[in-house]
């Protein structure tokens, strides 16, 4: 029996670059606050060093949540490229029909990387991004 995929990698690729460009604008206004709280504490007139400065937990938790944003958007990119090839092979070229099926660690991965950059998205706007 031949399986007619129809729209179906089409409709898979079309979310997944929905759910990666939400996850680039996230990440893009988390680090845009990180970047404003890091010059504003800057602009104190302070002529030392970048990485020798003391900074605030304002601006260092701000610098964690842009760091755990930028990690999540990479993973959520692995694991849509990994489905979409999946899905663009189809399934002639799998020795089994079964493996066109989302892989348990993809899956896990992904859902990980929402949960992380949502939480991250959280902290950023509670510190006041």
């Amino acid at each position: 029996m031949v399986r007619d995929p129809g729209l179906q990698p089409e409709r898979t690729a079309l979310s997944w670059r929905r759910t990666i460009m939400s996850a680039i604008i996230a990440a893009i206004l988390i680090w845009r606050g990180w970047l404003t709280a890091l010059t504003h504490e800057n602009s104190g007139g302070s002529t030392e060093g970048l990485f020798s400065q003391g900074y605030s937990a304002h601006v260092i938790g701000l610098g964690i949540c842009a760091m755990v944003a930028c990690l999540t958007t990479l993973t959520l990119v692995v694991c849509a490229v990994h489905r979409i090839r999946l899905l663009r092979a189809g399934v002639a070229d799998l020795e089994h029909e079964g493996d066109i099926a989302v892989s348990a660690l993809t899956l896990r991965t992904g859902s990980a990387a929402i949960v992380a950059l949502a939480v991250a998205a959280i902290c950023a706007i509670a510190l006041g991004m």
